[in-house]
């Protein structure tokens, strides 16, 4: 559910980047191949588009993956990519952690994507998860 908040976010960072290529809501509408009035809706906030619209969107507006999605909630796996990469990036960099704090958090996010990594595996696997399974 999209906030009116990220509604209102969404359709000026859309408004402001149809404009600093200087085309139209037509030409936004041709280049994406579809309606005019689809565009117009997105740019007045009366609704918002689909996410591969939006990957469309900051295709052909040049504009980074995401920029426009995360503004409505969407988040692309090329962003989440990046973002992790950004959590452990951080994690190393920060000067206010030493040694054995940056230990502490790289050995629990390594521990968080195994678990995960295991759920998701369960799952394929058509087992419950390990806490569904202790509550029959």
């Amino acid at each position: 559910m999209v906030t009116s908040e990220q509604q209102e976010a969404f359709r000026q960072a859309l408004v402001h980047a149809r404009k600093q290529h200087g085309w139209s809501q037509r030409r936004l509408a041709r280049e994406l191949g579809i309606s005019q009035s689809a565009v117009s809706y997105w740019e007045q906030g009366k609704s918002v588009p689909e996410p591969a619209n939006v990957v469309d969107l900051e295709r052909v507006l040049d504009l980074r993956s995401g920029t426009l999605a995360r503004l409505i909630g969407y988040m692309p796996y090329e962003t989440m990519r990046d973002e992790v990469i950004s959590v452990l990036d951080a994690i190393t960099s920060d000067p206010a952690l030493g040694p054995r704090q940056r230990e502490v958090l790289l050995a629990l996010y390594r521990q968080l994507a195994e678990q995960r990594r295991a759920e998701l595996a369960e799952r394929e696997a058509g087992d419950p998860p390990q806490s569904d399974r202790s509550q029959t």
